[in-house]
């Protein structure tokens, strides 16, 4: 915090004419080098991680350029970016991907690599796609069960549409001890 008052410090004295005005040093490292550090970095994520993190990678990189210096980035080409992917992909990925991006130089604020995060403020559009919404009837899911190979399958859609399990995660935890027989009652754990 003091390095943070300083900075506000410094800045009131620079409008003020008393010191000369500071200026920020962009980071020597290119985005590729930033982002390939960052993702390798972390060992522990798992596949679906590593892809969505390769794919907000090659978003950053396809707009800015792999040789284009981490703090060179400004708030107003975050906000270009994010528009940039408006034109060809749905609001809720456009949400996951600033987000994401947010996540990255957010690393670099931590690794005071850059002085403040050109995406913090980038506005996410909401992460609902109603147009993907349906309402599955009894007499669709009916015939979806009719044509299920075996008994094994048929659970599985049963619980997905009258338990609400959430599938594969919720049907994989169950164990018999989890059906209370007596009182008609299913145990899921998230």
């Amino acid at each position: 915090w003091v390095a943070e008052l300083s900075d506000t410090l410094a800045a009131k004295l620079a409008r003020a004419g008393l010191i000369p005005e500071r200026t920020k040093e962009a980071s020597p490292e290119t985005l590729s080098a930033f982002l390939d550090a960052y993702i390798e970095g972390r060992a522990n994520l798992k596949p679906n991680t590593q892809r969505n993190y390769a794919t907000t990678r090659k978003y950053l990189i396809d707009y800015f350029g792999p040789a284009r210096l981490l703090g060179e980035i400004t708030p107003g080409e975050a906000d270009e970016w994010r528009e940039a992917l408006r034109k060809k992909l749905s609001a809720a990925t456009v949400s996951r991907e600033v987000k994401r991006a947010r996540q990255f130089f957010r690393a670099a604020v931590r690794k005071r690599l850059i002085a403040e995060n050109p995406f913090a403020d980038v506005s996410t559009p909401a992460q609902v796609n109603a147009s993907r919404e349906h309402f599955i009837t009894i007499a669709t899911i009916g015939k979806v069960i009719e044509a299920c190979p075996d008994s094994e399958w048929r659970l599985i859609v049963a619980l997905s549409r009258f338990g609400g399990l959430r599938c594969p995660s919720e049907h994989l935890g169950l164990k018999w001890g989890d059906v209370d027989w007596e009182r008609n009652r299913v145990t899921v754990h998230s």
